[in-house]
Parts: structure tokens; C-alpha cells; sequence
């Protein structure tokens, strides 16, 4: 226990790339399995690499999976709000939001409250793309959540939010 006998890594363009040669001798992970950072990483970067092959069909990102969902789910949303939430800086989600805006999944408009905020949308065509993207996600998550039984998966996802909650106040 408390060792890893393979690690990968993910490449800038979603392919997974396989473990270094030699790679295949175990490393002593005792210490840095009782670090939540740590073991938090870990399994972001193993639930991503789960995720593209999952949702290859619909062509979807973890982030544009978040930006449909987010935005069908408020129903007045900036994109500076968005960025806040999704930890971004602001002109690098533009880009992704310019994106899907081209491929006719995403509107911006004005605000009518302030005229210097950009409020985000879904077309009609957005609104089928986010429900059928979370129509996947909740199949991708009861996979992801799978090893834990249902009172551990509430529980585990509880505690997430305390401790996203904590550090948004600083602990």
C-alpha cells in the first residue's frame, strides 16, 4: 500500500502520453498519499483523462462541459462572473467562449444592469448540447464515483464543497 506502480501524463492537446521508460518501478508515495493536494491532483488528472475518451462523441472539454453547464444552469451570467468561478483569466476564456460562440452553441449580449458586462447564453442548439452533455456527466460521474457506496459519495462530494468553501474564505 501507498505505492503507484505507473504514472502518465497528460499533453497540451488532450493525448495521454505513456510513463517514461523504467517507469515501471514503484515509488514510495507513503508521505504523499497523506497530502491532500497532492492526492486532489491525482485524481484530477486521472478523472480528465477518463473524461475525453467519455465524452469524445460530443467533441466537449472538462471546461466547455463546465462554461454549457454553468451557463444553462444561471440564468443571467457574465462572462467576468464565469471566469471568477472557473478560476480564468478573463481573456482566456474570451477565446474559448469566442469559440463556441462561432459554432453557434453560445450567445453574448450587453448587459442591460451594466453596460460594461458581457451576459452569456445558450442558443436553442446550446441548450440540447448542455443537456445532453450532462445527461453523460451524470453517468460519467456515478462511473467516476463508483468505488464509494452512495452514502460515501454523498459524504465525499459534501466534503469537497466544505473544503472548496473554506479555502474561498481562507480556511
Amino acid at each position: 500500500m501507498g505505492r503507484i506502480a505507473k504514472a502518465s501524463t497528460r499533453k497540451g492537446n488532450g493525448a495521454a502520453r505513456p510513463a517514461e521508460p523504467g517507469a515501471g518501478r514503484e515509488l514510495d508515495l507513503t508521505a504523499l498519499r497523506q497530502t491532500p493536494g497532492f492526492m486532489i491532483r491525482i485524481l484530477q488528472l486521472q478523472n480528465f483523462e477518463a473524461f475525453y475518451p467519455y465524452f469524445d462523441a460530443l467533441k466537449l472539454s472538462p471546461l466547455e462541459y463546465a462554461i454549457l453547464v454553468a451557463v444553462r444552469d444561471n440564468r443571467t451570467v457574465t462572462q467576468s462572473e464565469l471566469a471568477g468561478v472557473l478560476k480564468m483569466q478573463l481573456p482566456n476564456l474570451v477565446k474559448i467562449l469566442s469559440r463556441m460562440e462561432e459554432t453557434g452553441v453560445l450567445k453574448r449580449k450587453r448587459s442591460t444592469r451594466d453596460k460594461r458586462a458581457v451576459e452569456l447564453s445558450l442558443s436553442a442548439a446550446g441548450e440540447r448540447r448542455a443537456d445532453e452533455a450532462s445527461r453523460l456527466g451524470e453517468r460519467f460521474n456515478a462511473q467516476t464515483l463508483s468505488a464509494l457506496s452512495k452514502p460515501e459519495q454523498t459524504a465525499f462530494l459534501q466534503m469537497l464543497v466544505r473544503l472548496v468553501e473554506a479555502h474561498k474564505s481562507g480556511f
